[in-house]
């Protein structure tokens, strides 16, 4: 027995491990009832990430370096106005040209 902090405690009832079982058949023809009478499923919907839809499958990429080359990289993307993988793929678009 857990006095849970309160002195001599308290005598709680015994927890039963058995779970009585569900009829699945009775389960469905609730839902159906349920719907037959207008009430809706409450399940929020697949929530979509906000921001811009994405065209193409996304990953990210992690490089640890210099600071002074990370700087560098980043205000070379800001001075440009574009996003750090929009910068990343300038330069190796150039550097394959």
């Amino acid at each position: 027995m857990s006095t849970y902090g309160f002195g001599g405690g308290i005598d709680l009832p015994k927890q039963s491990k058995a779970r009585p079982t569900i009829d699945q058949n009775r389960i469905v023809r609730a839902v159906e009832a349920g719907r037959g009478l207008g009430f809706v499923s409450r399940e929020s919907a697949t929530r979509l990430k906000p921001g811009p839809k994405r065209t193409e499958p996304q990953d990210k990429v992690s490089i640890p370096g210099p600071k002074r080359v990370i700087d560098d990289f980043r205000s070379y993307c800001v001075a440009r106005n574009i996003t750090l993988w929009q910068g990343l793929e300038a330069l190796l678009t150039e550097q394959n040209d």
